[in-house]
């Protein structure tokens, strides 16, 4: 099965000097859990909402701060012609439970998850592997 039969379609995306408010707004506003944070047109980071309440909020950060303070400086990402099992495996030896979906063109088309994985897959093998690992 490849990611793009299981992935969600569409990103979006913030600036590396939004602010966390900015951001969380938009997180609640669409619904996600995660952004790709852009510097122009450049991927710089991610940043998730654990990573704003855990890294900013929880040390006393003003909201107004950029988002770069909260956001992770590695990008994991997997092609959406990629087979689902590499998205585990990359889920797993990263210890983490989104992967950002490119194109050809690393170009963001969507994201893909540790529950997109689970739903769609009929592998239980492959199922306790990624969930032993990455929730560990």
């Amino acid at each position: 099965m490849l990611v793009s039969e299981v992935m969600h379609k569409g990103v979006s995306s913030v600036q590396i000097h939004d602010s966390i408010k900015k951001v969380a707004s938009l997180m609640k506003r669409e619904d996600i859990g995660a952004v790709p944070v852009y510097k122009n047109e450049r991927p710089v980071g991610f940043v998730t909402d654990r990573d704003i309440v855990v890294s900013c909020l929880a040390e006393g950060a003003s909201t107004d701060h950029p988002v770069s303070q909260a956001m992770t400086r590695d990008i994991i990402t997997v092609r959406e012609k990629d087979d689902l099992s590499l998205a585990s495996k990359l889920m797993r030896e990263n210890q983490i439970s989104r992967l950002l979906v490119i194109d050809e063109g690393n170009r963001p088309v969507g994201m893909i998850t540790l529950h997109d994985i689970i739903i769609n897959t009929q592998d239980d093998t492959l199922k306790v592997s990624v969930i032993n690992e990455i929730k560990r």
